[in-house]
């Protein structure tokens, strides 16, 4: 019974399965996991899988010292209304205000080294006229980040 069952379905299985697109996409991710594999991409996944090794979590307090609060939406000090450690946004007095960088620094950002890792850091002024200062940061597990470029992925 149970063997009249297997060869019924799997007739009406091979009868509605297209075999061509079927082999041509089974090969195209063959092909794509084995390209994967040779350019080193899979490796070091497999690497730390192994050896059971997590990745350090990034500190969840910045080590900066900004002019002002985090630039934010919510009015909660922490850096909410950025990209990556460049300034975007900032709520002050109920109003969304535009920023841009500014500071002492060419580039108004620095980097300061943590255990782990590197925040990149960026002075932040908002509204035109400039009417209050914030910061962003981005924190970074390696390479040193340069302060150049704030929105860089390590």
């Amino acid at each position: 019974m149970l063997e009249q069952n297997v060869r019924v379905l799997s007739e009406g299985l091979a009868r509605t399965m297209n075999r061509r697109r079927f082999l041509k996409r089974s090969g195209e991710g063959l092909f794509a996991g084995l390209a994967s594999l040779a350019s080193g991409h899979m490796l070091a996944q497999f690497a730390l899988a192994g050896a059971g090794v997590e990745r350090p979590k990034p500190p969840a307090v910045p080590a900066c010292a900004p002019p002002g609060p985090y630039c934010n939406y919510n009015g909660i000090n922490e850096p909410t209304a950025c990209h990556g450690a460049s300034c975007f946004q900032h709520m002050f007095n109920g109003q969304l205000l535009q920023c841009h960088l500014y500071g002492g620094y060419q580039t108004g950002c620095w980097t300061t080294p943590v255990t782990g890792g590197y925040w990149v850091c960026c002075d932040c002024q908002c509204g035109s006229p400039a009417v209050t200062t914030c910061g962003c940061a981005q924190f970074s597990g390696s390479p040193v980040p340069r302060p150049d470029s704030p929105g860089a992925k390590a």
